[in-house]
């Protein structure tokens, strides 16, 4: 193992399975004097086929050999050729985690692995990847997109769990066994594309919402959701259209105002954009009495 304290980069060329399992390597990446964020691990050991331990459990989660290292930044294992598992929460809790190369031949991720690695952004996962553990992902609030490799069969419980930047997920065909609130508190998801094979994929998060707003089926808050997407991009594009009218009229504020709302009558107009914002706001419940502006001081 050599370290380059100029560039912050440590390097295992060999023997790393005994490196990460004496403690080593953990007690060199928490040492006091690294910053967090400031390491970039590569290790390219090209025996090894198995970083951590399969079997570990919660209790005993902080004898994972790289449990908690929050000076960590980047990690590359391309080296490792012949590596096909990561055991259970080897990277849990580095919080400043940004980055992660796997090896093509990884088959297996254990539980945990990823879980509260709060900066990570996006990982590439290789094709050969079949397994997924317990909240591999869990926590990682900073996860925004994921595509899972086409020979993934089977995801466990959680797997997404508190992802809350995570707006789409690609689900592969051959996918065959996906575990219990694998979406959990995913409140930002708004794109799945799954197989056909499934006949559903329960979106906790979107449940709960549709239920909290009184929607009988996750469809429908969908379809109201979208809608109000709708309405406020048209409601924003108006209301610029109204300040430039403001901004254009001559007298005072308030014949200003008064000039720039003649461009806006409530019903009947023929005006596109206003027709179509009045004939939404009709569908959704708005009142064309009030006139555009009352609407907007309520919607925006």
């Amino acid at each position: 193992m050599s370290a380059d304290q100029g560039s912050q980069e440590i390097v295992i060329d060999e023997n790393d399975d005994n490196v990460l399992h004496s403690g080593a390597l953990r007690e060199r990446l928490q040492d006091p004097s690294l910053s967090e964020g400031t390491i970039t691990l590569i290790t390219r050991d090209p025996n090894i086929t198995i970083i951590g331990d399969m079997d570990l459990d919660l209790d005993d989660r902080r004898k994972a050999p790289l449990y908690e290292c929050k000076s960590l930044l980047r990690v590359d294992l391309k080296g490792c050729t012949k590596l096909t598992q990561m055991g259970n929460h080897l990277f849990t809790d580095c919080s400043s985690l940004t980055s992660v190369a796997l090896p093509d031949g990884l088959t297996q991720l254990g539980d945990d692995v990823f879980r509260g690695c709060s900066s990570l952004t996006s990982v590439s996962l290789p094709d050969g990847l079949t397994q997924l553990g317990d909240d591999v992902f869990g926590e990682c609030e900073s996860l925004t997109s994921v595509s899972l490799p086409d020979g993934l069969t089977q995801m466990g419980d959680r797997v997404f769990y508190r992802c809350f930047s995570l707006t789409s997920v690609t689900l592969p065909d051959g996918l065959t066994q996906l575990g219990d609130e694998v979406f959990y508190e995913c409140d930002s998801l708004r794109s799945m594309a799954y197989s056909a094979g499934f006949d559903t994929v329960e979106l906790y998060s979107l449940e709960s919402a549709a239920y909290s707003a009184s929607f009988d089926t996750v469809e429908l808050y969908l379809r109201y959701r979208y809608k109000c997407v709708t309405l406020r991009k048209l409601v924003l594009r108006l209301l610029g259209k109204y300040n430039q009218a403001v901004n254009e009229a001559n007298g005072t504020e308030a014949e200003k105002h008064a000039i720039a709302l003649a461009y806006f009558p409530t019903d009947n107009s023929s005006t596109l954009d206003v027709g179509l914002f009045l004939k939404a706001m009709s569908t959704s419940g708005g009142n064309g009495i009030e006139g555009l502006v009352g609407y907007i001081l309520k919607f925006v």
